[in-house]
């Protein structure tokens, strides 16, 4: 992205990447990166926060302006809703869960909710967008509403209502 919009550089912006290893591959995966990041002399504008408790992952969440998931055919995306839930402008990849049940045109009025992006392009471009806009424009801000009311569709409540009415439906329960 730096590459292509060159700009950002000096404007404060940077790259969180927050994760767990849970192995050797994964430790051998952020070594990697982090030397990626060297070579391409962009050290400074990304950080690794690596298995650290949730209330970490919040203070990052309460401060971020995007997230970004990039896993290919996810199943689901736990990760996703709750970067929606914090109120982040959400790019996932698109296919699987997200495209199908999670990113998807919210409310009546079929609202953005996030965006969908499949290559590198695409999510720079969504990135820059974003990023140009002001994380404050009225914009983002419509989006960060639509993406925390969406994301309510998948709170405990709402699953335990359902499964009830499916139960009693079904005369499994009465």
């Amino acid at each position: 992205m730096i590459s292509d919009y060159p700009e950002l550089r000096h404007k404060g912006v940077k790259l969180v990447l927050i994760g767990s290893c849970r192995g050797v591959d994964d430790e051998k995966r952020v070594s990697d990166l982090r030397m990626l990041c060297s070579s391409l002399q962009i050290k400074e504008l990304v950080q690794f926060v690596v298995n650290q408790p949730f209330s970490v992952l919040k203070l990052y969440s309460n401060t971020a302006s995007i997230g970004i998931h990039t896993m290919w055919n996810e199943h689901f995306g736990i990760g996703i809703v709750e970067m929606m839930a914090a109120g982040l402008i959400t790019i996932a990849h698109n296919s699987g869960g997200p495209r199908e049940d999670i990113i998807v045109p919210y409310g009546v009025e079929k609202e953005v909710s996030g965006f969908l992006a499949k290559s590198e392009e695409e999510y720079a471009s969504i990135m820059y967008e974003v990023l140009s806009l002001g994380p404050h424009c009225a914009k983002n801000n419509k989006i960060r509403q639509t993406a925390r009311k969406s994301s309510e569709r998948f709170s405990d409540k709402i699953f335990m209502d359902s499964f009830k009415s499916i139960m009693i439906e079904s005369k499994i329960l009465l």
